[in-house]
């Protein structure tokens, strides 16, 4: 497995575990603490039939594979559930025609950890990120939402490279 599938890995996983904690009331530190406990990418792979299986879990992986899963992943995790009200209201500031709560939880979460990725991982081109997250999409949510997810996504580009992006300056700054 490569460093890409890693990478890859450690999204989906960190996917998994954020929208997990729209269903919980534990806090996400020892939630984290559980999710990793439950072995995610065990789990993972017993979810999906051999032909419905994500190419990423097609892999054979090897321990430190899964380590640099797992390391990209909580480093996503951190950071997200850290400035989850940031990336919120940036999200609902491009939000044109709709209300927050109209917006699919999935799609809500790729959209909010793609963002932290793109502003917070600049080792990371931007498209990758969301070429990412059109691929979660892909997998965890309906046949539209790809196209959604990657409208917002575009959208987030757009306002966090014209300036428009204030407070991960003043985050970065704290």
């Amino acid at each position: 497995m490569s460093h890409f599938a890693g990478h890859s890995l450690g999204r989906q996983l960190a996917l998994q575990f954020l929208f997990s904690l729209e269903f919980i009331q534990t806090p996400w530190r020892q939630a984290l603490d559980e999710f990793w406990h439950m072995d995610p990418v065990k789990l993972t792979r017993s979810a999906f039939d051999r032909d419905e299986m994500p190419a990423v879990l097609q892999y054979k992986c090897g321990k430190s594979h899964l380590m640099d899963a797992r390391l990209h992943a909580e480093g996503l995790i951190v950071g997200v559930c850290e400035c989850a009200e940031e990336l919120d209201a940036a999200i609902v500031a491009i939000l044109d025609n709709w209300k927050p709560e109209r917006v699919g939880r999935i799609e809500w979460v790729i959209v909010r950890l793609a963002f932290y990725e793109m502003r917070a991982c600049p080792e990371t081109p931007v498209p990758v990120v969301i070429s990412e997250a059109i691929r979660l999409a892909n997998i965890f949510c309906d046949k539209d939402a790809a196209r959604f997810v990657n409208g917002l996504l575009e959208r987030l580009r757009e306002a966090h490279e014209g300036g428009e992006d204030a407070s991960h300056d003043a985050h970065t700054q704290s």
